[in-house]
């Protein structure tokens, strides 16, 4: 059995998530509907993580399954010309069945893309979240450097999460602003459930001098959702890289 790993980019915004869900559109499930007949048999194609309802994905990836001998560059060609035109793959690698997507994963690069300007851009409005609201750029750049390191996240995670190891470490979280867009950046060992969106809105009640960067400490240390700031709209939210 070959082991191909897939470069996948997606809008998500017309989809479900990633996850099959029995009677909705997904990520996932697309591409198994689209591999299941290029290859004529059944498939299960496995992420490097589960990205939420109207998340995007500029470089996701995933590993599929077949015993045919189809080359990698028809394979590529073959999947997209089943998919939907908002999923592209965007290569095809055979690799080593000890290959996994996320458990060989070393770390994933997620950007939060915030609007700054009070019109949004008809070409710009699936991809990004409205902010025009005044903006504290020293106070966020503070609460950022908070995140940095190795904690429990147990306060920047969904509430109903069954994951119960909630330790994560954060490499890199840090803003870039070039009106309209101001993109925040973080690069961590993984990430649980609306976590990096969770982290971006606590980023802003910060900006806004409603959470004090030093006082992020005392939400990690509680574990307490509530504690946090809200949890950002999808939309704005990119899985920009996977390393392995």
């Amino acid at each position: 059995m070959r082991n191909l790993k897939l470069t996948i980019a997606y809008d998500g915004t017309d989809f479900h998530g990633w996850q099959v869900q029995p009677g909705l559109p997904t990520i996932q499930g697309e591409l198994e509907r689209a591999f299941g007949k290029l290859f004529n048999h059944a498939v299960h194609v496995t992420g490097s993580g589960r990205t939420d309802a109207g998340v995007h994905a500029l470089a996701q990836v995933a590993t599929v399954q077949t015993e045919r001998s189809m080359d990698t560059d028809a394979v590529q060609r073959g999947g997209n010309a089943l998919l939907p035109r908002e999923i592209r793959i965007l290569s095809v690698e055979e690799v080593s069945t000890e290959f996994h997507p996320r458990h060989s994963a070393k770390s994933k690069t997620y950007e939060y893309h915030i609007w700054r300007d009070p019109i949004v851009s008809p070409f710009h409005v699936r991809y990004v979240y409205p902010f025009r609201y005044p903006l504290n750029e020293d106070l966020m750049d503070d609460a950022s450097r908070q995140f940095l390191g190795t904690h429990d996240f147990t306060s920047f995670c969904a509430a109903a999460t069954e994951i119960e190891d909630r330790v994560r470490t954060i490499f890199e979280a840090e803003w870039s602003r070039e009106d309209p867009i101001w993109v925040f950046r973080i690069r961590g060992s993984g990430f649980l459930q609306y976590m990096v969106r969770t982290i971006a809105g606590t980023i802003l009640e910060a900006g806004q001098g409603r959470i004090q960067p030093a006082a992020i400490a005392d939400i990690f240390a509680a574990r307490d959702r509530k504690l946090a700031g809200p949890s950002l709209p999808p939309a704005g939210l990119h899985l920009v890289t996977v390393e392995y």
